[in-house]
């Protein structure tokens, strides 16, 4: 392989890495996890599951680059790719204030409704207990879920220009490159976010227990702040 191909493939590993490692990529999920308790099985399997969908929406978007025979089809894609990631940014801003509001609120009537004392516990409360039980799994379900849909449909822009100038280079080249970008991908963020969680759950912060959901969600928010303000730029 001529060094041109080998250059362009290690640059889209290596953009690969970079853009995984930005925040967007793996904190909210760290948070989650910490603030829902989630195992790091259900961890893994969730920031796999949005690897797999960031990758796919990158490379699409890579492929209709490519397929452009026109400047004006190409500004179009391009333009699609940028207003996908502006959508992305303001539902991870709407979703953080959402969740943080909401997650807070459910944990404000747990603790309302726990029982007091050892006759505290008797049929009534435990039927409670049970349908807060219920109704956290089934909010959690959804809160994962809108995450992986939020951050998953978010192209890697900076990718674009590396998979143009390999499919110029020839088929093999630009499988090559989109398989080092997801390769690179997945597994960077997997292994951040794995990590991130790990280590937010070594910190015993007393006050998270009360107020861990709130704080999470408004920090979801301000990453998609950010993000929302590189998409307008």
């Amino acid at each position: 392989m001529k060094s041109t191909p080998v250059l362009l493939v290690l640059s889209a590993c290596t953009t690969a890495v970079i853009h995984a490692l930005i925040p967007d990529h793996w904190l909210p999920f760290a948070l989650l996890a910490r603030a829902e308790r989630w195992s790091e099985r259900r961890l893994v399997a969730l920031v796999g599951l949005t690897g797999v969908l960031h990758v796919a929406v990158s490379l699409v978007l890579g492929a209709a680059l490519a397929l452009a025979g026109s400047a004006a089809r190409r500004a179009a894609a391009e333009g699609i790719g940028a207003s996908l990631e502006t959508l992305a940014g303001g539902m991870l801003v709407l979703f953080g204030i959402a969740y943080g509001l909401w997650a807070h609120r459910r944990e404000a009537r747990a603790h309302a409704h726990a029982p007091d004392g050892p006759g505290a516990a008797a049929s009534g409360p435990h039927l409670h207990a049970h349908g807060h039980l219920l109704s956290r799994f089934s909010g959690k379900s959804a809160s994962a879920g809108a995450l992986v849909a939020i951050i998953g449909i978010s192209p890697c822009v900076l990718l674009q220009p590396i998979l143009f100038a390999s499919a110029a280079e020839g088929r093999g080249v630009a499988l090559a490159a989109a398989a080092g970008f997801a390769a690179c991908t997945i597994a960077t963020m997997l292994v951040v976010a794995t990590l991130a969680r790990r280590g937010l759950e070594r910190l015993d912060l007393g006050f998270f227990t009360r107020w861990g959901d709130l704080l999470s969600g408004l920090i979801i928010a301000a990453i998609g702040i950010v993000v929302l303000g590189e998409g307008l730029k």
